[in-house]
């Protein structure tokens, strides 16, 4: 075991253990979740897995841009297996599972897969900014604005205009973060000369945060916490920005502390906060752990049949 994975391992274990002891000491908090009613449950089971299909359809329309057709179990498979590896291994262990099936799969080159996973994250992160600006406007006036909010979105969205307006040069070297950057220029520049395409990723996007807000809706009102649509909306935008924290496997502790935390500056609470994000990281594990495991057996199997058939052709990323 190296020292990144004994370090994800002891902060998950401590995350873990915060929260138990904090449940342990606040036992009124249990109580609440004994009254979730069982239809509440598969409400929220449905909308992740609804999560699950919208990351597999934007793998499989970009995907198709390289004249790859990927069949409904490969998209929505390696949806699910992406899911279920997050939580198995830190650092996103999942995202290189997907990334290696379709380099074997479809010898996808792992050029064009970094720059579509870094255009993907610019274009969740533009509409994290926009609809977090324009949601945190709406409660202008109310006890429920929060300036730190609206500063963060704006700040948010600030950078990402300033990667994609500015000149880009050519960036070399063996820095990371500016690897990064370049290919997701490289994947931007490349869905902006197609109009369709970058209209169906945008949609996508944007039905993940209808579909993520509505899944915070639906937990914290399971749990007795009406709160209106817009808090519910501007705390699952909050909490997505934690995926680029990835230092614990399914960022476990970090999502719980983020939720918390806008939950308490919004207004919903902060133990509500957390006992909703609780729920919505029970939920997510179930529909993980119960598609994961079927998905892995059959893409191995896919993955397996393929050796003998030459793989599909893939266009150049320029």
């Amino acid at each position: 075991m190296n020292v990144k994975m004994f370090i994800s391992l002891a902060l998950s274990f401590m995350a873990a253990a915060g929260i138990g002891f904090y449940l342990l000491h606040h036992p009124e908090l249990i109580g609440h979740v004994r009254d979730i009613s069982p239809w509440s449950m598969i409400l929220l089971f449905l909308m992740s897995v609804a999560t699950l299909a919208a990351n597999g359809l934007y793998l499989r329309i970009f995907a198709k841009k390289f004249d790859i057709h990927l069949k409904w179990k490969e998209w929505f498979g390696l949806a699910s297996v992406t899911a279920m590896g997050n939580y198995l291994t830190p650092f996103s262990g999942g995202l290189v599972a997907r990334g290696a099936y379709l380099k074997n799969r479809h010898d996808f080159p792992y050029a064009h897969f970094l720059a579509m996973l870094a255009a993907n994250y610019m274009i969740a992160f533009a509409v994290i900014g926009v609809t977090g600006v324009v949601i945190t406007l709406t409660l202008s006036g109310t006890e429920n604005f929060s300036w730190p909010v609206i500063f963060f979105f704006l700040a948010t969205l600030s950078t990402i205009l300033l990667v994609l307006f500015l000149p880009s040069p050519s960036i070399g070297g063996r820095n990371r973060l500016l690897r990064l950057v370049q290919q997701a220029l490289e994947g931007i520049d490349f869905i902006q000369r197609d109009r369709e395409l970058l209209f169906k990723l945008v949609a996508l996007t944007f039905f993940n945060v209808v579909v993520g807000a509505f899944l915070f809706f639906t937990a914290f009102h399971s749990i007795g916490a009406a709160i209106p649509f817009r808090i519910a909306l501007l705390i699952y935008l909050l909490t997505a920005c934690t995926v680029l924290i990835n230092i614990t496997p399914g960022n476990l502790g970090v999502q719980e502390a983020v939720t918390s935390l806008a939950a308490a500056i919004l207004g919903a609470g902060a133990d509500m906060g957390l006992l909703a994000a609780l729920i919505v990281r029970a939920v997510t594990i179930v529909s993980a752990f119960a598609l994961g495991p079927f998905f892995s057996y059959l893409l191995s199997k896919e993955l397996m049949a393929s050796r003998a058939v030459p793989p599909s052709g893939t266009k150049e990323l320029i």
